[in-house]
C-alpha cells in the first residue's frame, strides 16, 4: 500500500469514527462546559487543576464508558483550538505566537526544574561523609 492509499484509508477510519461518536456530542459538550465551570473556577491553584482535570477524565471514563470519554476528549480538544484561535485574536498575536508563549514557557519551567535538581544534587553530594 502506497502512502495515498494509507493516508485515503486513515481518513476512512477518521470519517468512521466521527459519524459513531457524533450522536454523543451534545453530552460530551455539556460535559465539557460543566468540567470548564468546575475547574477554571481553581485557576488561582494551578497545581490543582490537573488533579481535577484527571479525576474528571477518570470519572467519565468510569461513569460512562470509552466511547464518551472519546467524544469528552475531541470535544476537549476542539474547545481548546478553539479558546488558542481567540485568545490570538483578542490579543492581536497568530495562533503560533500564542502557542509558542506557552511553549517557551514549558521549556524554561523544565530548565528551571533540572537546575533545581542538579543544586539538589550537588547539596546531597557535599553531605555525604567521605
Amino acid at each position: 500500500m502506497d502512502d495515498k492509499d494509507e493516508r485515503r484509508q486513515w481518513l476512512m477510519e477518521v470519517h468512521a469514527e466521527r459519524d459513531r461518536l457524533l450522536p454523543l456530542r451534545s453530552e460530551a459538550t455539556r460535559t465539557t462546559i460543566g468540567m470548564l465551570r468546575g475547574n477554571a473556577a481553581h485557576a488561582s491553584q494551578p497545581d490543582l487543576v490537573p488533579y481535577l482535570n484527571l479525576t474528571y477524565l477518570m470519572a467519565v471514563k468510569e461513569g460512562r464508558g470509552e466511547d464518551e470519554l472519546m467524544a469528552f476528549a475531541l470535544s476537549l480538544a476542539n474547545w481548546a483550538v478553539s479558546a488558542v484561535v481567540d485568545l490570538a485574536q483578542h490579543t492581536n498575536r497568530t495562533v503560533e505566537q500564542v502557542l509558542d508563549s506557552y511553549e517557551t514557557a514549558i521549556m524554561a519551567a523544565a530548565e528551571a526544574e533540572a537546575e533545581a535538581d542538579e543544586e539538589d544534587r550537588a547539596d546531597q553530594a557535599d553531605e555525604e561523609p567521605p
